[in-house]
């Protein structure tokens, strides 16, 4: 229960984190837009797979944390999207390792740990006894 808790609460700032990628990749005007949204689908269907515990749900997660951590790093690093007038690789980095820390680190710790989850156990196999006539016992 609590697992569903986390990927609900997680969706907001999620949101914000890739609207700062769509920002990145195609700018703040109406293909950002069509781009943000695109990115809100994909996070919709991670979190449903998630709740779900679907077995490739863990992949689509990991895409979208990699998306989740440059779309967090752009709007806090760089003030200047577009221009790139000055870059300071050490306060990028910085942020990038703050992000990183704050944000995906603790995300992907709660995923890894729930991993067994994701495992699809198989439950059908029985185990038949060959009887001494050759007939098949279960």
């Amino acid at each position: 229960m609590w697992f569903k808790v986390f990927v609900l609460l997680r969706f907001p700032i999620s949101a914000l984190c890739l609207g700062g990628c769509a920002m990145l990749l195609l700018g703040d005007g109406s293909l950002g837009a069509v781009v943000w949204g695109c990115m809100l689908a994909l996070l919709v269907f991670v979190s449903v797979r998630l709740v779900q515990f679907r077995e490739d749900a863990l992949i689509f997660a990991s895409v979208l944390l990699m998306l989740e951590l440059v779309g967090g790093v752009v709007p806090i690093a760089g003030e200047n999207y577009f221009g790139f007038r000055e870059f300071n690789l050490l306060f990028w980095a910085s942020t990038a390792g703050v992000v990183g820390l704050v944000w995906t680190l603790p995300n992907a710790v709660i995923l890894y740990s729930q991993r067994a989850k994701f495992v699809q156990v198989e439950t059908d196999k029985t185990v038949g006894r060959v009887s001494d006539d050759g007939e098949i016992s279960r």
